[in-house]
């Protein structure tokens, strides 16, 4: 059976403002590309399909088209989970829909799927609680796949450890996952293909800065993933990566999107499955070629900035820019690069160390408002508004106040007239 694993859409999100759904829109048409020409049969899709549990109606119509061109009318079948990001609720309100067309949502852990019967292909054979057995056209044997949706405390609807000590904790919380997995010693078989999908952290995991957790952020031991799996399809990591430790292969696909600057120079990408009956699996990753890139670009110079944000080749990314400079960047030139590369988010002044260091030694002999004036500026590389300098001082001042009238309050017993 050839598989193709893939997690972390995000779709909705954007970057400080900028929106991302024209990159989603070009993933989902590489992603039909890919399937298309490695006669995929089976679909997982592992979370965090949202990047809010309330996404833009354009997201939720980009997710409803790309499940339904990626089942191919059941000629292929499709298996979706919910993520930390995701409503369960909501992601899993067009089950009735979804199910005539060979697609599986699963929204809570050992949530029972709809008995889909047969639709254009792909037919249920059994289900049970967070887990279905399918046969799809053209594959040898059908495939189990136990499906585990995001398992924070809520969702499992438990409270996994009334001690406050976060050992103690993470303990009780792998045991509960593991004990969750153990339903596949059941459910998986010697003559059907046996697949896991997850979205949960494993320890050894490498994160990335645009993983926000919602809902906690336990980690689950690899030793409680379902050894008895051929495959485990995780979600959640946005790096891709491999899960050490582990009798069978176990990976996270990763996000299609670099999502955040620390992510600046990875490729990303799907995994292709191909497994057997009673076989290893073997897992290769393709490559994505959307989206922008994100890149940190310094220039030693407002003028050398002037010339990069010029090119036309550079305008194909989102752009992190430093400036190498010996006093604070003026509006004016701030709004030029802007207006320049549309693709900047962010402009930061990089002082010379000589001048910091220095700065540093005299610092104490600055007043306070200097220093406020200094910090200000370091920040955000412009001076600050006199307004808001004014604002500070007179906050200062509040609190001085205060503080001296608690102190008269203490020595005088706390009588105050």
């Amino acid at each position: 059976m050839r598989i193709l694993h893939t997690s972390d859409w995000h779709l909705g999100r954007n970057l400080e403002g900028r929106s991302r759904l024209p990159e989603q829109e070009a993933f989902i048409d590489e992603l039909m590309d890919i399937v298309t020409k490695n006669e995929i049969q089976l679909i997982l899709i592992a979370g965090d399909i949202f990047d809010t549990y309330n996404p833009p109606a354009a997201a939720e119509a980009l997710f409803y088209a790309a499940v339904e061109r990626l089942s191919g009318g059941g000629r292929r079948a499709v298996v979706v989970i919910a993520g930390n990001h995701d409503s369960p609720d909501r992601l899993c309100a067009a089950t009735p829909l979804a199910a005539r067309h060979g697609i599986s949502l699963f929204g809570y852990p050992e949530e029972e799927p709809v008995a889909m019967g047969a639709y254009g292909g792909v037919r249920c054979v059994q289900a049970g609680p967070g887990w279905v057995e399918l046969a799809v056209p053209g594959a040898e044997a059908n495939a189990v796949v136990y499906a585990l949706p995001y398992p924070s405390e809520a969702r499992l609807n438990q409270v996994l450890a009334e001690n406050l000590d976060e050992d103690v904790q993470q303990a009780a919380y792998s045991e509960r996952v593991a004990h969750l997995f153990k339903e596949t010693d059941r459910i998986f078989r010697a003559d059907t293909v046996n697949l896991a999908v997850a979205h949960l952290f494993a320890f050894g995991g490498v994160e990335s800065d645009s993983e926000r957790q919602l809902g906690g952020a336990l980690a689950v031991s690899p030793l409680a993933l379902p050894g008895r799996a051929q495959y485990v399809a995780l979600g959640h990591l946005h790096r891709p990566q491999q899960v050490h430790r582990v009798p069978q292969i176990c990976r996270y696909s990763g996000s299609p999107l670099a999502y955040s600057f620390s992510e600046a120079d990875q490729q990303k990408e799907v995994v292709i499955v191909n497994v057997s009956p009673g076989g290893r699996a073997e897992a290769h990753a393709i490559g994505l070629n959307c989206g922008k890139a994100l890149k940190r670009w310094r220039a030693s110079s407002i003028e050398e900035a002037r010339q990069w944000c010029a090119q036309p080749q550079n305008h194909a990314s989102w752009v992190e820019l430093e400036i190498a400079v010996d006093k604070p960047i003026a509006p004016a030139e701030l709004a030029e690069l802007r207006a320049a590369h549309p693709g900047i988010i962010a402009i930061r002044p990089i002082f010379p160390e000589q001048a910091l260091e220095a700065g540093e030694t005299c610092l104490a002999e600055l007043s306070l408002e200097e220093r406020f004036r200094l910090f200000y500026e370091r920040e955000r590389g412009v001076a600050p508004p006199a307004e808001l300098v004014d604002f500070f001082l007179e906050m200062v001042n509040r609190e001085e106040l205060a503080d001296a009238w608690a102190d008269g309050s203490e020595e005088t017993g706390g009588a105050a007239s």
